[in-house]
């Protein structure tokens, strides 16, 4: 009884604290709304087509977006001067489709309905504060450290890159939700049963649904569901996946013509969905992505958030805990490669970090880790460069409103002097000089140093057992007689 008691009190105080974090973020988010993406429109890049579609789901119940350009109702939420240009070609039956799934633009009908864009953006920054809180939670279950996860999710819930994409009109932050969704579930303390399978796939699904791209995501997590899961959960997840994947199969298939909707955009028209992957990935000049992701001076997401570097030392803690951690090290891992070898570029039409937004959230875990192991110091640095990483969120807000930059196309030249002042100690990977090669250098020794240090431990272990097997393995000679 007492432990029952006990069990409640804590679910209790967990659910309040996720509640207060939802609200904190709500608050901050709303912030972000109206903060232009060009100097002519409000909204840019995949955004509008998003939205085109959804008006086209309200008022003609179909996907073809021909009625809306005729009939120019994009004005409702696209106010740039010129005319909403076309980012796709027309079937050969004559439909103009847009070349994205589907899923984000059924997600946001009920905001669009209730206030247009702006309704849009409301529902999209409850998702996002949403998610935060669901992250606050799951790092929770994962490390038992209540408060320093919720000081980090708050933390990472305020990074720029998270600020900026809860009112932005993109998949990233629906598809962090399902992700987070599916993870909580994966990770229930009992046995996970049928209806942990139908609840992960559901979740699943529609983080593909939200964008085919998810889809290896999706596949780590029910590879790790399958492992834990008892025989009927197995069984269950198998089919009841197969079944979704049939099904989203035959949709595209019916609908775009290929296994995702890229073929009918304007850059890949009529290419097959083979051609289509193979004109994505790419490995020789690539590479420094891996490091550009992170640092990058004008598009590195700890370049906002300074306190996103220690998630590659808290990562290498994951790499040596429970199987459930090294579940969200290898999604981390999985997004990064994404990012880095599958995206077109790092430097889109887009602020920056939107390629790892995703598994942003996941974040949370890695620094709690390291947060709650870490001597004094390193936790006042972290302290300090949050404090940091605050003050850069409100002046990109402040800047923003007041006009001094736009979001996708020079967040980076706004004028905050501890922003600016920090600048040169960041690579610039749009150009290669002398200086981006000496920085890369040093940030390499200075990552391989971190990783050095957190894994010390271990090192020191299998150090010191090779050190006592030398001193006892018997010694041998060529000499003859010795046998």
């Amino acid at each position: 009884m007492t432990e029952q008691v006990s069990r409640l009190v804590r679910g209790r105080e967990l659910l309040l604290a996720a509640v207060a974090l939802f609200v904190l973020l709500s608050v901050a988010y709303s912030f972000s709304v109206g903060i232009r993406a060009t100097r002519g429109a409000s909204i840019t890049g995949d955004e509008p087509f998003y939205l085109l579609t959804t008006q086209s789901l309200i008022s003609d119940r179909d996907l073809d977006l021909r009625n809306q350009y005729a009939e120019r109702s994009y004005r409702s939420f696209f106010d740039h001067s010129d005319d909403l240009w076309r980012q796709s070609v027309p079937t050969p039956d004559g439909r103009l489709l847009s070349p994205h799934n589907p899923g984000l633009s059924v997600l946001v009908i009920p905001g669009f309905v209730l206030g247009g864009l702006v309704g849009v953006q409301t529902q999209l920054l409850l998702t996002a504060a949403g998610t935060m809180a669901l992250a606050f939670v799951l790092a929770d279950r994962l490390t038992g450290r209540r408060v320093v996860c919720w000081v980090t999710a708050l933390g990472v819930g305020l990074t720029a890159t998270a600020f900026i994409y809860s009112t932005e009109v993109y998949p990233e932050f629906p598809a962090a939700l399902a992700l987070v969704l599916s993870l909580l579930i994966a990770t229930t303390r009992d046995r996970p049963s049928r209806t942990h399978a139908f609840c992960v796939v559901a979740a699943l699904s529609a983080m593909c649904w939200l964008g085919v791209k998810y889809a290896p995501l999706a596949l780590i997590v029910s590879g790790y569901f399958l492992l834990r899961a008892d025989r009927a959960g197995r069984i269950t997840l198998l089919s009841a996946g197969a079944v979704s994947a049939a099904l989203f199969a035959w949709f595209h298939l019916r609908v775009f013509g290929g296994l995702t909707p890229y073929g009918v955009n304007v850059v890949y028209a009529n290419w097959d969905t083979l051609r289509i992957l193979e004109g994505h990935v790419g490995l020789g000049d690539r590479f420094y992505r891996l490091l550009g992701l992170l640092i990058d001076r004008r598009f590195g997401i700890a370049r906002w958030a300074p306190p996103l570097l220690a998630v590659v030392p808290g990562l290498v803690l994951l790499a040596r805990r429970m199987a459930v951690h090294r579940l969200v090290l290898g999604l981390v891992l999985t997004q990064l490669l994404i990012a880095a070898f599958v995206a077109n570029t790092m430097m889109g039409w887009w602020f920056p970090g939107r390629t790892m937004l995703t598994v942003l959230p996941l974040s949370v875990v890695p620094l709690a880790v390291l947060a709650a192991r870490a001597p004094v110091w390193v936790r006042i640095a972290l302290a300090l460069l949050g404090a940091y990483t605050l003050a850069i969120t409100a002046g990109l807000g402040q800047a923003g409103h007041a006009g001094e930059i736009t979001i996708a196309v020079d967040p980076f030249d706004m004028r905050y002097p501890p922003f600016q002042a920090l600048a040169p100690l960041f690579p610039l990977y749009t150009w290669w000089t002398a200086e981006t090669w000496r920085l890369t250098i040093l940030w390499l020794a200075a990552g391989a140093g971190s990783v050095t240090l957190t894994a010390w431990p271990e090192i020191a272990v299998v150090t010191r057992r090779i050190s006592v097997w030398s001193r006892t393995r018997p010694a041998f000679t060529d000499n003859p007689e010795s046998d």
